[in-house]
């Protein structure tokens, strides 16, 4: 019996202790006046899918969102054919209030990709790991927008 009501009596203190989840989706969410994407088009169009920012006119905070891309032959045969691929993605996101730049941080990814002789089998596979990149990239940029409002709140 002591034993139950002690389990109770914590249950009670700790239940009400104040907890919060850091990351709310409904009250944290945080709106811009603008949202601008420069650079890679293809990658823009995944991390705006993604990420999924609101805007809303009355808000106080611009954002723009910078993508880039790499693809380079990281080693090659004897024969001179290129053996393996080094894919490197880079995304800088930048918050802005009144005209001013008031956070900034970027973001990258990387991926070494063996290239064997089939090409539409090379395409596919480096394709792919852009795609498993900028989602990467996308849910990094995500969670820190997140915890932007946050800290800004």
């Amino acid at each position: 019996m002591i034993k139950k009501t002690a389990l109770l009596f914590l249950f009670l203190v700790l239940n009400s202790c104040g907890y919060q989840s850091l990351v709310k989706k409904s009250s944290n969410e945080i709106f811009f006046k603008e949202v601008s994407y420069l650079g890679d088009n293809n990658l823009n169009f995944i991390i705006k899918s993604k990420i999924n920012l609101k805007e809303k006119l009355s808000s106080d905070y611009k954002i723009s969102i910078r993508t880039s891309s790499n693809i380079a032959a990281l080693s090659k045969k004897s024969s001179g054919e290129i053996e393996s691929k080094d894919i490197y993605l880079d995304s800088t996101i930048e918050i802005f209030k009144a005209k001013k730049s008031i956070y900034t941080k970027g973001f990258t990814a990387k991926k070494v990709v063996k290239i064997g002789d089939s090409l539409s089998d090379n395409l596919d596979t480096i394709e792919s790991a852009k795609n498993n990149l900028v989602s990467e990239i996308a849910n990094k940029i995500k969670s820190d927008i997140q915890f932007f409002g946050i800290r800004n709140k």
